[in-house]
């Protein structure tokens, strides 16, 4: 390696550099954060999509280290700082304007592939052109080969603390604030601003770039946008939601492009089976005066729990968001109390006792984990009376392979209650369904249910009576007792995941997931 000679590096020009370092630090990890949100209304939010992102993420930096040495061993100045600082913004803004040509292009991948074809076009780019700065700098700030470890350390120190603002910055701030596509255009913004700053510091004019930055500027002030079926569209701090109106008769709840909800348009009764289903529930336990739904999406099940029971619903869901839109969209007026916890923490409270509750939590098409395990099955069988029921929907593959999911549940849900019962509660996809358990302390029975029950909802019932699901003895083999210390739901659920998410891609209009 050519000796490093003395620093051309003024006293401002070094600080700019190193501020230039903590910023584009910054950026490395916001892109990274936001960019699972780039993919997952199309691939999901499941660990197979943060792998995809990490690994991509990953082999862009390792490749941007390389490709910086060797341009710092031809000799660097500002003038290179600037222009990987001009194109690293130029990939940024490409982010928003490509992604639902290059997701819909990437589909026929199929999920996993896909989710790293998909993250390597759209954010590889722009990662490594900005870790091709580190080096840079190295051998910009170092005077000698007696100074040039102080220098690296000091490097990558900035840098990394700048990470940590990052990362802050995108999970508390940007995220639950703006949306995704104007965060992409503000963070471009910033990147033509340092670069013009760059080429002004080494001599030159910036005009050129002050004018990529106004053109990236323009995309991130708000607009007045057509009226569309799209009625929200906004980033939580747990996934993009967005309420889709289709035609004049369905209006859908979506969470990172998987539908969480459906609803009749204009009566907001559900148009799920298994919905259905378990709205007449509450039959089989007519002592019951409260009840406890964990999992609010649109607000469906307790609204039906209220206003065909009269019964007191709390709720307890994690997002905000979700409860904003299901009170402004999916006319949701509890009487009973509606919690913004997570489901868990509410559950280990000391607290009511409920004669029914319902588990119908999902991030994306992943059940959160947490939820599943005996520890958690068994702080709900603490907060129910005795005699109360707990039903549990899951979407699973209902035949091996793929079906250890349900038969987990099913497994678990025996080592807390003496009495479980499943069912298929609607049609299959490809061998996917709802699946229902429920679990009790007393005797599960139909009890005449479905003559009670009006006209419509008795036919859903006596169809998910007749598909109960036995697990053979073989089964058990295949079976998972779930604990909080080894809870592979989303690895059981892999093949679900993937068919779950095919269907979505195939079935819905592309205005629904992008």
């Amino acid at each position: 390696m050519p000796r490093p000679t003395a620093s051309a590096l003024g006293g401002a020009q070094h600080r700019f550099v190193m501020a230039c370092l903590f910023m584009t630090g910054a950026v490395t990890l916001t892109l990274e954060i936001v960019g699972t949100r780039v993919i997952s209304p199309f691939y999901g939010s499941s660990i197979a999509t943060w792998s995809a992102l990490i690994t991509v993420t990953l082999v862009a930096l390792a490749a941007g280290y390389e490709l910086g040495g060797r341009a710092a061993d031809r000799g660097a100045g500002l003038a290179l700082f600037s222009r990987l600082l001009f194109w690293a913004g130029a990939a940024v803004l490409a982010v928003p304007l490509l992604r639902s040509a290059v997701l819909r292009l990437s589909a026929p991948l199929g999920v996993q592939a896909g989710a790293l074809a998909s993250a390597a076009v759209l954010i590889a780019p722009a990662l490594v052109l900005l870790s091709m700065l580190g080096p840079l700098a190295i051998r910009l700030t170092a005077a000698g080969l007696d100074t040039v470890g102080r220098r690296a350390g000091g490097v990558y120190a900035v840098s990394t603390v700048g990470s940590v603002a990052g990362a802050i910055l995108s999970g508390f701030v940007l995220i639950p604030r703006l949306p995704m596509s104007r965060v992409f255009y503000g963070t471009a913004v910033l990147l033509f601003l340092l670069s013009a700053l760059a080429r002004r510091l080494s001599g030159r004019s910036a005009g050129a770039v002050l004018l990529a930055a106004a053109v990236a500027l323009a995309g991130f002030w708000p607009r007045t946008l057509p009226r569309t079926n799209v009625l929200v569209n906004r980033e939580s701090a747990y996934g993009q939601i967005k309420v889709v109106d289709l035609g004049q008769s369905q209006r859908y709840l979506l969470v990172n492009g998987t539908s969480q909800s459906v609803a009749r348009l204009p009566d907001m009764e559900s148009e799920s089976q298994y919905i259905r289903a378990l709205e007449w529930a509450p039959l089989a336990r007519p002592r019951a005066r409260r009840a406890l739904v964990i999992g609010v999406g649109a607000g469906l099940l307790p609204s039906a729990w209220e206003r065909r029971h009269g019964l007191t619903v709390d709720a307890v869901d994690i997002d905000p968001d979700i409860v904003a839109a299901a009170r402004e969209h999916f006319a949701y007026r509890p009487r009973g109390q509606v919690f913004i916890e997570d489901g868990r923490l509410f559950l280990e409270r000391r607290g009511d006792r409920y004669g029914l509750i319902a588990l119908d939590a999902f991030s994306s098409e992943s059940p959160p984990y947490h939820l599943f395990s005996r520890e958690a099955l068994s702080a709900m069988r603490r907060r129910l009376e005795p005699g109360g029921m707990l039903a549990v929907n899951i979407v699973s593959l209902l035949r091996a392979p793929g079906d250890e999911a349900w038969l987990s549940v099913h497994r678990t849900l025996r080592t807390v209650f003496p009495e479980v019962r499943a069912f298929a509660a609607s049609d299959e996809y490809q061998g996917l369904a709802n699946v229902l358990l429920f679990a009790s302390d007393a005797p599960l029975q139909d009890d005449g249910a479905s003559r009670r029950a009006p006209a419509a909802a008795a036919a859903d019932i006596r169809s998910m009576l007749a598909r109960e699901l036995v697990p053979a003895p073989g089964d058990q083999a295949r079976a998972r007792e779930l604990r909080d210390d080894f809870a592979p739901l989303e690895s059981l659920l892999a093949r679900t995941a993937k068919l779950w998410r095919r269907s979505l891609q195939g079935s819905i209009p592309a205005v629904m997931l992008y």
